[in-house]
């Protein structure tokens, strides 16, 4: 049954909120404004007709728009966009009772800068294949052709990929593909149950020459196996942090667009400005550790073997650093205990979406008087941020970086002081 409602607000997931008989209702792709015809099932509705548009709507760049689940804010006026995301921010730590919050203006990726992304395959067949992301909220893929904020590279290789595993792919069968862009070429892994045989191993060696790509791997998916084996390495692919080079392995976690890291980083030097010794926990393949050992010794810690690896051998062959030492731990069971966190000046973390419980309340009973915290989660981030305040530390301005363009997410850097 379809009810005309008139839009208030963008909630925090980028859905329009409308009331409807006390009730809020959430309908994705409308703005502050609209008013419309929509198709209400409980709290979720859908846009049927648009009466009036909203002066915040503009069109979408993107022919797959609001069939593909990935963005979700194409249709929103960019100052609007800047004050909706900035504005998760503040609700977040408002919630949590801090005031006074000094937030910096948003450092946006441009269209084009998103070096890592993963498809989906499943099989039709007679070697036809969808090839793609899910619809918003199902597992229902999408075809797709383009993509408006991937790198320009990643986006030439859809239809290749496409061509080379519409052949591989039985009715239903599943498969992905996780493309990295490297500063020295593409990183790409294929992923699927079971082992490849010899032919097709020839053919995706073939593909990698074919595409100049850096580096293509298999990823067996099965429970036994559950690793990656390397089938053709053009070039070791590496990304670059302040000029250094780090030569990361397959599946590592990367920052989404080069302009967010080097936003982040920048944030992150002005913060350690003066430090001697610095610990950067969850350091993945050393982002912020080899900037960071430009002007100070640096201690990594981090749970992927294979990255930790990746970030001492490289810091190994770079000159003009500090000393840079690594540990194999994981913050979850064992956090750094206040002894082992007083021997620094500054910690840095960087935890994943999750955020890290057990490590902030070891920071919260340590002598640390410097702390640089990067979150990709305003809602752990201002739960932590509460505890920070409570244990003293002073919050400095925060600094939003938008590297998730047209969708909810967003990375956040704030330094504080004791």
């Amino acid at each position: 049954m379809s009810h005309k409602v008139t839009i208030d607000e963008i909630g925090g997931r980028g859905d329009g909120l409308a009331e409807l008989n006390g009730n809020v209702i959430y309908i994705p792709y409308t703005a502050p404004g609209d008013v419309i015809d929509a198709k209400i099932n409980g709290s979720k509705g859908r846009l049927r007709h648009i009466h009036h548009k909203s002066n915040h709507r503009i069109d979408a760049l993107c022919p797959h728009y609001t069939k593909c689940g990935g963005c979700s804010l194409q249709h929103i006026e960019r100052d609007y966009y800047c004050e909706w995301k900035e504005g998760l921010i503040r609700t977040a730590l408002e919630n949590q009772g801090l005031k006074d919050i000094d937030i910096a203006p948003m450092i946006i990726s441009p269209l084009g800068s998103r070096r890592r992304t993963t498809f989906q395959a499943i099989g039709r067949g007679d070697g036809q294949i969808v090839f793609g992301y899910a619809e918003k909220g199902s597992h229902n893929l999408i075809d797709i052709f383009v993509c408006p904020i991937l790198m320009q590279e990643i986006k030439a290789l859809i239809a290749p990929t496409k061509k080379l595993i519409s052949g591989l792919l039985k009715k239903k069968e599943k498969m992905s593909v996780s493309i990295t862009m490297g500063d020295n070429g593409i990183d790409l892994i294929l992923k699927g149950k079971g082992d490849i045989d010899l032919n097709l191993r020839m053919d995706l060696a073939e593909f990698a020459e074919k595409n100049d790509l850096a580096r293509i791997s298999w990823f067996d998916t099965s429970p036994k196996n559950n690793r990656y084996e390397l089938l053709a390495e053009r070039r070791k692919p590496f990304v670059t942090f302040e000029g250094n080079k780090v030569f990361f392995p397959e599946g590592s976690f990367l920052q989404a667009t080069k302009q967010g890291q080097d936003a982040l980083i920048r944030a992150m030097l002005e913060a350690i400005t003066g430090a001697h010794k610095v610990v950067d926990l969850f350091s993945g393949c050393g982002t912020f550790s080899i900037a960071a050992a430009k002007f100070a010794s640096v201690h990594a810690v981090e749970n992927n073997e294979k990255m930790l690896t990746a970030l001492k051998v490289s810091a190994n062959q770079m000159s003009g650093i500090k000393q840079v030492s690594t540990e194999l731990r994981d913050l979850f069971l064992r956090p750094l205990l206040p002894h082992e966190l007083n021997k620094y000046d500054v910690a840095i973390i960087d935890p994943p979406r999750a955020g890290a419980k057990h490590q902030m309340s070891e920071i919260l009973q340590s002598d640390l008087k410097k702390l640089v915290m990067i979150s990709c989660n305003p809602i752990t981030f201002s739960r932590d941020v509460e505890s920070l305040t409570q244990a003293g530390f002073k919050m400095g301005s925060v600094t939003p970086v938008d590297q998730f363009l047209f969708s909810p997410h967003l990375e956040i850097i704030s330094i504080f002081e004791k």
